[in-house]
């Protein structure tokens, strides 16, 4: 197992006391914008890691043909794509801006940022 992610589960977890504490105490009306704006970082970090823990578990558990760092780094970087739609998505929320066109052009932005990040390598 990676030696980082106890560490990244803890630091999940934690993410979700952030995000029930902002939710429950903070009044949307009288706070300011930096507030939003760790509600965001905290929805973010919180998917990420959760979400790419979970994929290492299943696919070191079910699927043992490459080296646990792959799987650790590829894991993580579906579950970063994710939480980026899903932070994006929730700021249009927070910002009031949900429609099904900035939903597609949020889709489309991720998608090409993945495609990007995969084939946008140097081959040295």
């Amino acid at each position: 197992m990676n030696k980082h992610l106890p560490f990244v589960f803890l630091a999940s977890v934690a993410s979700f006391f952030g995000i029930v504490w902002i939710v429950w105490d903070v009044d949307p009306d009288t706070t300011r914008w930096y507030v939003f704006a760790l509600l965001i970082f905290l929805i973010f970090f919180a998917v990420w890691g959760l979400l790419g823990t979970i994929l290492y578990l299943l696919r070191t558990r079910f699927y043992r043909r490459y080296s646990q760092n792959w799987y650790f780094y590829t894991s993580f970087k579906m579950a970063f794509f994710i939480a980026l739609f899903v932070a994006i998505v929730s700021t249009l929320a927070i910002l009031q801006l949900v429609t099904p066109f900035n939903v597609f052009l949020a889709i489309v932005a991720v998608i090409l940022f993945a495609f990007w990040s995969y084939l946008g390598k140097k081959s040295d």
